[in-house]
């Protein structure tokens, strides 16, 4: 069974003010892990100790591609101090996205992520799924070494078949992201269950399709984001016990 565990940006104002806090509350929520995506100043090592303390895990790691470029040494200590090993570039300017060399640089990292104890995956937007100039898109383009962290949402969100997407990476996508959107029309987040992804079909064919983990992540959200955080969670868990 897939396991249920928070992307911490859907709370990064509450991190920067009060990491322990954060995670003492989504472990009171019910999450089984975290998604990192920045240690708000703190040691790894006191991190650790407040996971291990609430039986937290750290699922994986975000960072932008330059970041693990650059730091790829320093990634893989706190990975090691952490508990993680799956590191995801977080974000592509879309811009860029036709930019030659580009998918080169990320096929090069994968052996050097691998040579430092770390699996290197992508996390997409949109972008990544709409063609490009060339009629494929980027997402095509991947290399197929890297795993892939799918967020289901932002796949909705670009009106591709998003069960037959699952289903095509199946045999790389060990966590998706669980993301709620309003629509199709503007950029409107909302907690699981409260918008029309319809994750009442979703969630139950990710964990069919051999998913690690469900990450919650809500880019935005009105009032307290820990609330939605909670909502969300309730919502998610209801929605895999019916399908159970």
């Amino acid at each position: 069974m897939a396991r249920i565990g928070l992307m911490l940006y859907s709370v990064r104002d509450e991190c920067a003010r009060d990491f322990e806090g954060v995670l003492r509350a989504a472990a009171a929520m019910g999450y089984e892990g975290v998604e990192i995506f920045d240690l708000h100043g703190h040691e790894p090592a006191e991190i650790r100790g407040w996971l291990d303390e609430l039986g937290l895990v750290a699922v994986s790691r975000h960072a932008p591609l330059d970041v693990i470029e650059t730091w790829l040494p320093e990634l893989a200590d706190e990975g090691r101090a952490l508990g993680w090993r799956r590191v995801a570039i977080n974000w592509l300017d879309p811009e860029t996205l036709e930019t030659p060399g580009l998918v080169d640089r990320i096929a090069a990292l994968v052996p050097a992520a691998r040579e430092h104890g770390l699996e290197l995956g992508f996390h997409n937007h949109d972008a990544e799924l709409r063609p490009l100039s060339s009629g494929n898109t980027f997402f095509d383009e991947l290399p197929s070494e890297l795993f892939i962290e799918l967020d289901l949402g932002w796949a909705w969100y670009a009106d591709v078949d998003v069960l037959a997407l699952l289903d095509r990476v199946r045999d790389r996508c060990p966590i998706v992201h669980i993301k709620d959107m309003a629509s199709r029309e503007g950029r409107e987040f909302t907690p699981v269950g409260d918008g029309a992804v319809g994750y009442e079909r979703l969630a139950p064919a990710a964990v069919a399709a051999g998913v690690e983990w469900l990450l919650v992540e809500q880019d935005e959200a009105d009032g307290s984001t820990l609330d939605a955080a909670e909502r969300s969670y309730g919502a998610l868990t209801r929605m895999l016990g019916v399908a159970a």
